[in-house]
């Protein structure tokens, strides 16, 4: 065993001396905490390491040991429906052990040791016979879907000496002895094997059979092979994320822009790409999450910024709006009352957001932090209590302590002194806060302040008061700030008195009464009092209109402060008309601070723009809102003879409170239909309750009639419990959310176009917090995953190879919930999972790619075809990319070490269907798929031409085709497959047709290319009724053949024999109907044919109903072209 010394540190390669005798790709144990490393090259006695840990804190002359074996897989019963990193630890118990991230220095068994699994031995194998690699000498059943063959490793030839008996055993106990010329090999469950060396078999065979991925481009235009290579390239994906300038709301009531929040935070920070990077936090930021039914605290652990070049633009029925990236997840609630996070690429007109109505706020009123003055240098304290107990203080210093006091605050000793023997009456506000910083000293904070040489003293309440807080919002909707003078402008006497009586309360001022151009005004003369209100109030001097915002300080007052400000912006900008009341602002951060205030009040709300004069209005038109506002906000001041408080009193007092909307749920009517089953019609009309108008009308069922129903229900349980119970758990969950949410239906979803930064928050436990400009929920490689989940093999891998955590915990979970389209079992129960986050350490996600095919290649020797899946190689390239240039070799194009073509070829040569070794004889296959993301979508960079050398389907993604919502997003112009011949062979005994049908149908999208060319020049209608014809049939191609919903419960999968007679329907159209064009009939009357609905909504028929429907297809084509052609003549 050599070992070594550490000699140099870079990232995650390590140089080490000392190592004469070691070999490359050997593992090694790096520093005191024995990193696991591979070396990667030998020079005399120095080894080049890629450390697969973090190397932070590890210290040049740490002992390096080498452990003469290479970088190898545990293979044994264990594997399946299991989740590892790329060094095969098995991760869920990693976070039992040690939390849920990984932390360097842990070492675990991969399987494991001490599960027995019940072996069921070969009885074909005996004591005494010969016996060689790939021999099945047992079997364990791992899970439902998977037969673990036990096998005579690679490389082991004898005679069979001992071997157990049907049991329940370790994958360490010893189940057969194998003996040759002598020397005795003991079999176990468990084989390990070298992750970068291919495992052995007979031969290779052609390539001739089908992966049947149930994806109707890939089945029928470009077919995989089993035991083929294919490529999946697009750009990288914009993630769930929102642009800079999205507000986050924290629990401290502070709204932070999320760039802002990146830009500040401190923590660990690793470099995912050029354009992607991850924070780490050192200190968790508490945010405001939905768990469904309510708000409540979570913890933010990590800040990603990414890069897109596009946004989802959402707005609801009361002008909400928002924009996040494609693939941003936001809550919808369903018809069936229950709460799913949908992409925001799939949000269409008419689902409902659920969005927030009330967040609950507690915590005392936030004290004034008048210290803010303190950069004022003639700002002094006249609060002679506090004044005398810093003089106080004072003289218990020492003459060292005072000097450095007067050099820190720029005064004289003699002037330090005058204080200190009260010589000089007032004090710097400067020198109190610096003691109080200084010395730790608490003397407590003036109440009364001045300027320096000036008479004049303002009285400044220590917390926000409701007079304050209205003072604060008269200023901000009709007040200014012009040098040192605080104007209030109204026509109303009434209003201008209340101003000057709450100046008086707040500060002791008064204002004089002056007319200002034609306006009435109050003007109060205050250096002070303008420094107070802008540094402390955050009220603008400048264009005071456009940069309004609500005062920090307000944003965490409590509901009472809360309405005493909103009560001043209404009484200064607000108006009552037509039954609205609303306030209105140029400023739009005013208006979403607004927003915010009324969401801890529960009052809800409108918003639009005027684009003409580029004001934001806020609006209320409810009579049940409307009502809450006036006793929330204005009933303290309901005796001041203002119109607009008289007209609001007036309307919410005449109208009676009738069902509100926002609270209205939009169910299902066959949910609704459920509550009779246990009530019949007769029972709910005894008890006042009738669900006949939501049922047959369409109505929304308000939040009243859920509380009757929810009553009524529970009246119930004695007779039928189990179905009463269901509802009625149910509703209160609805009703429950119906107090902190609401559910808004959406008006408008675009795509705009967008090129920059992006970011997003990690959360923990509800995966979601409140932010954006107006408070909304936001959430924290859909082809690649569709292929694992229901490709037709046996055992699927899915390699996460440099993904961001959330996007691997998405796949997983979604794994979790899905059947296998075949035997209807858990679908994990027949997938391995090896992930290899972005917060990993990069070199790591090599080995992830490694151990990924090796288990491959295990499962395909037991006979399985096996699919593998590694998203993404780019990732791996990139982290190729970084250890070469610390290693400092020559560059190749765009910085790729010069072997990449190299090392992508022995991954992908992996892949292939063979005869394995051992008896009984059998064929397995493993099948390759790698993601490529290429920067920019650029399919010229070296990773994608590199690929394109070893693959044999090109299954190309289009950003353009993603935009207009066209999933998969597979461009069939740049795809190929060169499969196609091999397979042929195969469909035509299952489906004759299925070549010439292939090529027909990209004949027709081929030629709809070239047709669109000459369409942008001169218009359709230059165009002859043939060529109209063939683009009307390759849209029915595109959208109602190419086109697969990856979520739809039926669409998701499509079998080969649905996916061929889908095809043989839309291509029999197009025959005929150019056999009819060529009888004379008219192209308007094909097009007008009713069968062209049922034939597009082919897609969404259960496959077990599809060969009745596709006959009765057939037969109404053939009958509706025979009624054509003979009206024709």
């Amino acid at each position: 065993m050599v070992v070594g010394r550490v000699l140099r540190v870079s990232g995650p390669l390590v140089v080490a001396e000392g190592m004469r005798g070691s070999m490359v790709y050997e593992v090694v144990y790096v520093g005191e905490e024995r990193l696991i490393g591979e070396i990667i090259g030998m020079h005399e006695d120095r080894a080049y390491i890629q450390v697969y840990e973090d190397t932070t804190g590890l210290r040049v002359g740490e002992p390096v040991e080498g452990t003469g074996s290479l970088l190898s897989a545990e293979l044994g019963p264990g594997i399946v429906g299991k989740v590892f990193d790329g060094l095969q630890r098995p991760l869920s118990t990693i976070g039992e052990l040690v939390g849920p991230f990984v932390k360097r220095g842990v070492k675990l068994p991969s399987l494991p040791r001490n599960v027995k699994w019940y072996l069921e031995r070969n009885k074909n194998i005996k004591v005494g016979d010969k016996v060689g690699p790939g021999d099945v000498i047992g079997v364990v059943q791992e899970t439902s879907l998977i037969k673990h063959y036990i096998m005579i490793p690679p490389g082991v030839h004898g005679v069979i000496k001992e071997i157990v008996n049907d049991g329940d055993y370790t994958i360490e106990d010893v189940i057969a002895v194998v003996e040759s010329n002598s020397m005795k090999h003991y079999v176990r469950m468990m084989q390990k094997w070298p992750v970068r060396k291919p495992r052995p078999y007979v031969n290779r065979l052609e390539p001739t059979k089908p992966l049947i991925t149930g994806q109707r481009v890939l089945d029928m235009i470009f077919p995989i092979a089993l035991g083929g290579k294919a490529a999946v390239p697009g750009g990288f994906g914009s993630g769930k994320c929102v642009p800079p300038g999205t507000p986050v709301l924290l629990t401290n009531w502070d709204l932070i822009p999320i760039d802002e929040l990146y830009r500040n935070v401190e923590g660990h920070r690793v470099k995912l790409s050029d354009k992607e990077e991850l924070i780490e936090l050192k200190k968790p930021i508490n945010v405001l999450g939905f768990d469904g039914t309510r708000f409540r605290i979570v913890k933010a652990t990590h800040i990603y910024k990414g890069y897109t070049d596009k946004l989802v633009e959402i707005r609801t029925s009361t002008g909400k709006t928002l924009r996040v990236t494609p693939n941003h997840k936001l809550p919808i609630i369903d018809p069936y009352g229950t709460v799913r996070y949908i992409r925001a690429i799939d949000i269409r007109p008419g689902m409902h957001l659920i969005i927030p109505k009330k967040v609950p706020s507690v915590g005392k009123e936030p004290r004034i932090p008048i210290e803010k003055l303190a950069k004022y240098e003639d700002v002094v304290s006249k609060d002679e209590e506090v004044n005398e107990r810093v003089r106080e203080f004072l003289n218990k210093l020492s003459m060292k302590d005072l000097k450095e006091l007067c050099n820190t605050i720029g005064i004289s000793l003699s002037t330090l002194n005058g204080i200190r023997k009260r010589r000089k009456r007032s004090i710097p506000l400067r020198l109190i806060v610096l003691i109080k910083n200084t010395f730790n000293v608490d003397l407590g904070l003036p109440r009364i302040l001045g300027l320096r040489r000036s008479r004049l003293s303002l009285r400044i309440p220590s917390r926000v008061s409701e007079e304050l807080a209205e003072l604060l919002g008269l200023i901000l909707a009709d007040g200014s700030i012009v040098k040192n003078r605080v104007t209030f402008f109204n026509n109303s006497g009434e209003l201008r008195r209340r101003f000057n009586d709450l100046l008086y309360k707040t500060f002791g001022l008064r204002g004089r009464e002056k007319i200002a151009n034609t306006v009435y005004a109050v003007e109060v003369t205050s250096s002070l009092l303008v420094r107070l209100l802008k540094e402390v109030f955050d009220i603008p001097s400048k264009r005071k209109s456009r940069n309004a915002v609500v005062p920090r300080i307000i944003m965490k007052a409590s509901p009472k402060i809360i309405a005493a400000f909103i009560r001043g912006l209404y009484l200064g900008d607000g108006s009552f008309h037509q039954n609205t009341l609303e306030i209105a602002s140029s400023s739009p951060k005013l208006i979403s601070g607004l927003a915010y205030l009324l969401l801890k009040l529960g009052i809800p709300y409108s918003i639009s723009k005027d684009e003409k004069y580029h004001r934001y209005r806020l609006f209320i038109t409810s009579i049940g809102d409307l009502r809450k506002f006036y006793e929330i906000v204005l009933l303290n001041v309901s005796n001041l003879d203002i119109t607009k408080i008289k007209k609001l009193k007036e309307y919410v007092s005449s109208k009676e409170l009738g069902s509100i909307l926002k609270d209205a749920i939009p169910l299902d009517p066959r949910f609704l239909k459920l509550i009779y089953r246990v009530l019949s019609k007769r029972q709910l009309g005894s008890e006042g309750v009738n669900i006949g108008n939501y049922i047959y009308k369409g109505e929304r069922l308000g939040y009243k009639t859920m509380h009757k129903l929810k009553y009524v229900l529970m009246r119930s349980l004695n007779v039928k419990v189990t179905e009463a119970l269901a509802l009625i758990e149910r509703l209160k969950t609805l009703l429950s959310m119906l107090n902190y949410v609401t559910f808004e239906r959406v008006e408008h979803v675009n795509v705009i176009k967008y090129e920059g930064e992006v970011y997003d928050l990690v959360v923990e436990e509800t995966h979601n917090f409140i932010g954006g400009e107006v408070p909304v929920i936001y959430h924290n490689t859909v082809l690649l995953q569709t292929l694992t989940k229901w490709a037709r093999t046996k055992l699927n891998i899915y390699v996460g190879c440099g993904e961001r955590g959330n996007e691997m915990a998405d796949a997983l979970h979604s794994f979790l919930r899905l059947k296998d389209p075949e035997s209807g079992k858990p679908l994990y129960e027949k997938a391995v999972f090896i992930a290899n986050t972005s917060n990993m350490p990069v070199a790591a996600r090599e080995t992830s790619v490694f151990l990924g095919v090796t288990i491959g290649e295990y499962f395909r020797d037991m006979g399985y075809d096996v699919l593998m899946v590694a998203d993404s190689t780019s990732r791996w390239a990139e982290a190729m990319r970084e250890v070469s240039a610390r290693l400092e070799e020559m560059p190749g194009e765009e910085g790729f070490p010069a072997y990449l073509g190299s090392r992508l070829a022995e991954f992908y040569e992996r892949s292939g269907r063979v005869k394995c070794l051992g008896r009984p004889e059998r064929e397995g296959s493993l099948t390759i798929v790698g993601a490529v993301s290429p920067p920019g979508a650029d399919f010229s960079e070296p990773v994608t031409q590199n690929t394109l050398r070893y693959i044999g389907t090109f299954i190309a993604l289009d950003v353009a085709l993603a935009n207009r919502r066209h999933f998969p997003a597979v461009n069939w112009l740049l795809s190929y497959s060169l499969y196609v011949e091999a397979l042929a062979k195969w469909w035509f005994k299952e489906f004759p047709k299925w070549k010439e049908m292939r090529d027909e149908a990209l004949s027709i999208l081929q030629r709809e290319a070239e047709l669109m060319e000459i369409v942008r020049l001169v218009g359709p209608d230059a165009l002859p009724d043939q060529d109209k014809l063939l683009l009307d049939v390759a849209r029915m191609i595109r959208e109602d053949f190419l086109q697969q919903n990856a979520f739809h419960p039926i669409d998701c999968y499509c079998p080969p024999e649905k996916t061929v007679r889908m095809m043989d329907v839309i291509l029999k159209f197009y025959r005929l109907s150019r056999e009819a064009l060529n009888k004379g009939v008219p192209l308007e009357k094909i097009r007008s044919l009713p069968i062209r609905v049922r034939i597009a909504k082919m897609k969404e028929v259960p496959y077990d109903e599809f060969p009745k429907v596709y006959k009765e297809l057939i037969n109404e084509l053939e009958r509706s072209f025979n009624e054509l052609m003979r009206s024709g003549e």
